[in-house]
């Protein structure tokens, strides 16, 4: 691999940790930062979402509740958006990452997932999760930072179905 090319995984790299991160804290503004300004969102059954003005509604909405690390940070913003208590779950997000690619100004990177909130004992509740598989197409902008262009992503019906054996990855 051209010692170029081996920068430009790398910053990719570093962009997907960076969005893995921003998820965890529950932070919109830090979330942002990884896309292009024109980037494109397309969930499952839903319309897609073009342009990071509206991506800020939407994960602005997302983490309305902003919580702290130790009161679960994105997950638990997460649960209070659907409605539900977070203090009432356990949180748990599995998934594996795949080695991004990289040609020219364009590369991807996807990787499986599963986010399960199980209640906690005494709780009167049933484990909600959320699985799927995630895509994204990022771009070398003009400054040369590589940013989110496209996420896709797709849900399936069992929250473990998208890590191996229910086993979390490392």
């Amino acid at each position: 691999m051209k010692k170029e090319q081996s920068e430009d995984v790398a910053a990719v790299e570093q962009l997907s940790k960076d969005y893995a991160d921003a998820w965890a804290k529950g932070d919109p503004e830090i979330l942002l930062s990884c896309y292009a300004d024109d980037a494109v969102v397309i969930m499952s059954h839903e319309d897609p979402i073009v342009g990071k003005e509206a991506l800020r509604e939407l994960y602005e909405h997302v983490f309305a509740s902003q919580r702290s690390e130790e009161e679960g940070e994105g997950m638990a913003s997460m649960a209070d958006a659907m409605g539900i208590n977070p203090e009432d779950y356990t949180w748990k997000t599995e998934g594996d990452g795949v080695k991004p690619e990289v040609s020219g100004d364009l590369g991807y990177l996807w990787s499986t997932y599963a986010n399960i909130a199980m209640p906690k004992p005494g709780v009167d509740a049933n484990p909600i999760g959320d699985s799927g598989v995630s895509l994204l197409i990022v771009k070398r902008q003009q400054d040369g930072a590589w940013k989110v262009a496209l996420m896709m992503a797709t849900r399936g019906e069992d929250p473990v179905a998208a890590s191996q054996e229910g086993e979390p990855a490392e």
